[in-house]
């Protein structure tokens, strides 16, 4: 009998899963010209002359705040984004911005940095603002990992 060694490959779409594009609501996580978005609006386009019904989608970049506007055929499956959401508490902030935080196993993990983009410079601050202030109290941070 013959043996067969067999290899996982990646087909590019790590970290999504397909969802139907005539199902999407606000709220609902897309990939939009390989970006994952927010949607923040989506409507539908009845069957017409020319083919299939059609959803137009606007949707916001989760890290970016880009806007990006896409028409999918209503049947058509597109990729999701899975994001996890992960709280950690907020132990320090260093000079360089990078943060430690406390994992729930009681590790720190020391490999994320604070958000230095211009459009996020509010939370940043906030962030610093909090940690300051917090005395005998946890500051919890939320990171959304994506793709």
């Amino acid at each position: 009998m013959e043996e067969y060694e067999y290899e996982a490959g990646e087909a590019g779409s790590a970290g999504t899963e397909k969802v139907s594009a005539g199902s999407l609501h606000k709220g609902d996580l897309v990939m939009m010209k390989d970006h994952p978005c927010k949607v923040v609006s989506q409507s539908t386009a009845k069957t017409g002359k020319h083919g299939s019904a059609k959803a137009m989608v606007t949707g916001i970049d989760i890290f970016t705040a880009n806007k990006y506007e896409v028409t999918f055929g209503s049947g058509d499956m597109v990729d999701a984004p899975l994001v996890k959401r992960t709280e950690y508490t907020l132990m320090n902030i260093d000079e360089d911005n990078y943060v430690s935080l406390l994992q729930e196993n009681g590790e720190l993990k020391e490999d994320l940095k604070v958000p230095e983009d211009e459009w996020l410079k509010d939370v940043t601050e906030r962030l610093r603002e909090l940690f300051e202030a917090a005395g005998d109290k946890e500051v919890i941070v939320t990171v959304l990992p994506a793709l």
